[in-house]
C-alpha cells in the first residue's frame, strides 16, 4: 500500500479516539518543570505498546525514542513534542479535568504530546515502508524555557543526528488558524523570550519616619513606570517589542519601610537590535531610578528563547503536505507574528525545521483555547490532523517517492 495523502488522512483519522485517550489521560496527571515522573511514565508505556524503542542509554531530561524504518536511509527527522504544564487552577466540570491541585494543561502541551504519539503508532504499524528514521523528543520544561537547552546539552538530537525537526502548537494563537487549519509562516511567528529582575535596596525604617531611610517600594515603582515606557519611546514604533513587569515583592506590614523590593519581568522581541536595546536600556533605568532616589540596586537580565522561525524549504514542505491532506482551504499562511516565546527555536537553531499551528478552538462546542488560563480547552476532532501532517512532512523530507511527493 503507497502512504498518499489519502491513505494517511483514512490512516489517522482512524487513530483519532486513540490520540483523545491519551490526551485525556496526560489532561488529568499534570506537572511543571524539568521532572515529570507520571507524564513521562504514561508516555513511556504508550511506546512500549507500540514498541518505539526508548534510548535507554540518553542520560539528560525528557525521553527520546528512535524508530527504524525497514528501507534503507541515511536520513533521520526528529518529531518535537512538549510535555510540560502549568500552575493554573483548572475551571471544575471537565471529566477528563486534572487530578492535581493547582496544576493545568492550560496550554495544550498534552495535546502535542499524543499528536507526536499518533505519529509513532502510525509510523510504527508501518515501518517497514518507512525509509530512514524518526526521532521523538518528548520534552519537559517548555514554559519555563529551560528544557529545550537542557535536552539539546544532552544530546538529543545526536545518535542518530536529526536532520530534519518538526513541531506543532495547538489552540489559537494566531488568528488567522482556524478550526482544524493548519498555520505556516515562512517569518518569524513567535518572539524570542527573556527575562529580568531587579532589586532596590535600602536600611528599611519606620513608616513614620520615611526621611531615616531611602524607600525601595518608590524606587522599585517608579522604576517600574520608567520600564513600561521604553518600548514606547526608546525602539522604533515599526518593530514589534513588548516589555512587561508582572511581578514586585516587598514588604511585611504597612508601616514599614521594607529593606527591599523584588521585580520581575519579560520581554518579548524579534530583532537582535531591538533586543540588546532594550537589554541596555532596562540596566540603565534601574540603575539612575535607584541612584535618584538613594537606593541601591541590584540588576540580571536571563536570555531566553530566539525568536520561532521555520526554515523556508521545509516550510514549504509541510505547507504542501499539509495542503495535499486537508486541501487549499485546511492551510493558512501567518503573516502576523505571536509575541509568546517557544524553546522550540532552540532546537530550530541547530537544524532545519518547521514549527506550524494546529487551530483547536470551538466555542460552538464549549471548546475555547485561551491559553495560560483556567477554561482552555480544545476541540479533539482535530487531533488526527498534526499526527497526518508529521507523517506527511516526514515521509516526504526522508525523500519516500510513495508519499506522492519526494524529499
Amino acid at each position: 500500500m503507497e502512504m498518499t495523502p489519502d491513505y494517511l488522512v483514512k490512516q489517522c483519522k482512524s487513530l483519532n479516539a486513540r490520540l483523545i485517550e491519551w490526551r485525556r489521560l496526560l489532561h488529568r496527571i499534570p506537572e511543571v518543570g524539568l521532572e515529570l515522573p507520571e507524564t513521562e511514565a504514561a508516555v513511556r508505556s504508550v511506546l512500549e505498546e507500540l514498541d518505539v524503542p526508548l534510548q535507554e542509554s540518553y542520560r539528560g531530561v525528557g525521553l527520546v525514542a528512535v524508530l527504524e524504518g525497514g528501507k534503507p536511509s541515511g536520513r533521520t527527522v526528529a518529531v518535537r513534542a512538549d510535555m510540560d504544564a502549568l500552575a493554573v487552577e483548572e475551571e471544575p466540570g471537565r471529566e477528563y479535568g486534572s487530578t492535581h491541585p493547582g496544576l493545568m494543561h492550560a496550554c495544550g502541551h498534552d495535546a502535542h504530546v499524543a499528536i507526536a504519539l499518533g505519529a509513532a503508532c502510525f509510523f510504527s504499524q508501518h515501518r517497514q515502508r518507512l525509509p530512514g528514521r524518526v526521532k521523538f523528543i518528548f520534552q519537559p520544561a517548555e514554559e519555563s524555557m529551560g528544557g529545550a537547552q537542557r535536552m539539546l546539552e544532552a544530546g538529543a538530537l545526536e545518535d542518530p543526528r536529526a536532520d530534519y525537526l518538526l513541531g506543532l502548537h495547538i489552540g489559537d494563537i494566531w488568528p488567522e488558524v482556524g478550526l482544524g487549519q493548519v498555520g505556516v509562516s515562512f517569518k518569524p511567528m513567535m518572539a524570542a523570550a527573556d527575562a529580568f529582575e531587579f532589586t532596590m535596596e535600602a536600611v528599611g525604617g519606620h513608616g513614620a519616619a520615611p526621611h531615616r531611610s531611602p524607600d525601595p517600594v518608590l524606587a522599585a515603582c517608579s522604576a517600574v513606570v520608567q520600564i513600561h515606557t521604553l518600548t514606547g519611546r526608546d525602539i522604533d514604533p515599526l518593530e514589534p517589542a513588548v516589555v512587561t513587569v508582572g511581578q514586585v515583592e516587598g514588604g511585611s506590614a504597612c508601616n514599614i519601610i521594607p529593606a527591599e523590593v523584588h521585580a520581575r519581568g519579560t520581554v518579548r522581541t524579534f530583532n537582535e537590535t531591538t533586543r540588546k536595546l532594550i537589554e541596555s536600556r532596562l540596566a540603565e533605568v534601574v540603575a539612575h531610578t535607584a541612584g535618584s532616589f538613594r537606593c541601591r540596586h541590584r540588576f540580571a537580565y536571563h536570555r531566553g528563547t530566539h525568536p520561532v522561525r521555520s526554515d523556508p524549504s521545509v516550510a514549504g514542505l509541510v505547507r504542501q503536505a499539509a495542503t495535499d491532506l486537508l486541501g487549499p482551504e485546511g492551510v493558512r499562511l501567518i503573516e502576523r507574528p505571536a509575541l509568546t516565546g517557544e524553546d522550540v527555536s532552540i532546537f530550530l537553531k541547530e537544524v532545519p525545521g518547521c514549527f506550524f499551528a494546529l487551530g483547536a478552538s470551538n466555542p460552538e462546542k464549549d471548546r475555547v483555547s485561551l491559553h495560560h488560563s483556567p477554561v482552555f480547552d480544545i476541540d479533539e476532532s482535530v487531533l488526527w490532523k498534526g499526527a497526518a501532517v508529521f507523517c506527511l512532512s516526514a515521509l516526504r523530507l526522508l525523500g519516500d517517492s510513495a508519499s506522492g511527493r519526494a524529499g
